[in-house]
């Protein structure tokens, strides 16, 4: 047998190849032409600080997270230093991000005192409830402005004649504000039920028994799937802590569903 032999294709595999290939070849073109629409879109002065926020979130989640807490405040220097993002939603993440993060140590790191575990409550209260109160704000400025109220405000807040907006089609990044606008506006009741979450694990702690209830019955009135606030409203209840079913494990609930 010669060595052309043994590579030779027939008809119907040079057929499913090419079909294969031309498919491969316009996946990668859509995906080129639709990413690169969407990065054309984003405000370009807060890019670097969605990838920080990005970049916090895929290496923290455990008792070391305050290791990383840098890159939440970079994140937070860049909003704070513009002012149509000063009171932006994004701040009251950074502000839960570090909450959480405190929690954590404060519950599930062995090596610390009484003393500071009460410490780590504390500054974790006092981050929880600025998210909140960000959150709050936010929904109250945001929540009841139609889509042309919200393009105006916009356009009086992002200058066309910004330097940052040079070589963007400024017309893009104002429907890409709207778009995560409008993406927060439906987003927002569960990140607020969040943060009453962590406050009544919090308060929990803290022995506070009713201000945790009443945290908890808060949160689910925002989001009735949340179910950290249910497992810790049941424990209080002298109830058994409730463990995710397996429909919940493979299928999580929308989190875009009230």
């Amino acid at each position: 047998m010669k060595l052309r032999d043994i590579f030779k294709i027939s008809k119907g595999t040079r057929v499913i190849l090419t079909i294969t290939l031309t498919v491969t070849a316009l996946a990668v073109a859509f995906a080129f032409f639709y990413y690169r629409s969407v990065n054309n879109s984003e405000d370009p002065r807060i890019i670097k600080a969605r990838e920080l926020l990005a970049e916090y979130d895929r290496i923290s989640g455990d008792t070391r997270s305050l290791e990383v807490f840098p890159l939440l405040d970079s994140a937070f220097a860049i909003f704070r230093a513009l002012p149509d993002y000063r009171s932006s939603f994004e701040t009251g993440v950074i502000y839960n991000n570090k909450c959480s993060g405190l929690l954590m140590m404060a519950l599930y790191d062995s090596t610390i005192s009484g003393h500071e575990k009460n410490a780590l409550l504390d500054l974790s209260l006092k981050y929880c409830d600025s998210s909140i109160s960000v959150y709050r704000e936010w929904i109250r400025e945001w929540e009841d402005l139609s889509d042309a109220e919200i393009n105006n405000r916009i356009r009086n807040q992002m200058l066309r004649k910004d330097p940052a907006f040079i070589g963007y089609s400024y017309e893009k990044l104002v429907s890409g504000r709207i778009k995560n606008i409008n993406n927060a506006k439906i987003e927002m009741p569960r990140r607020l039920s969040v943060s009453l979450s962590n406050k009544g694990i919090i308060y929990r702690h803290m022995m506070k028994v009713d201000s945790a209830l009443l945290c908890y019955e808060q949160a689910l009135a925002l989001w009735k799937e949340n179910r950290p606030a249910k497992s810790n409203m049941s424990v209080l209840m002298n109830g058994d802590p409730i463990k995710p079913g397996l429909i919940e494990s493979l299928f999580p609930p929308d989190k875009n569903k009230k």
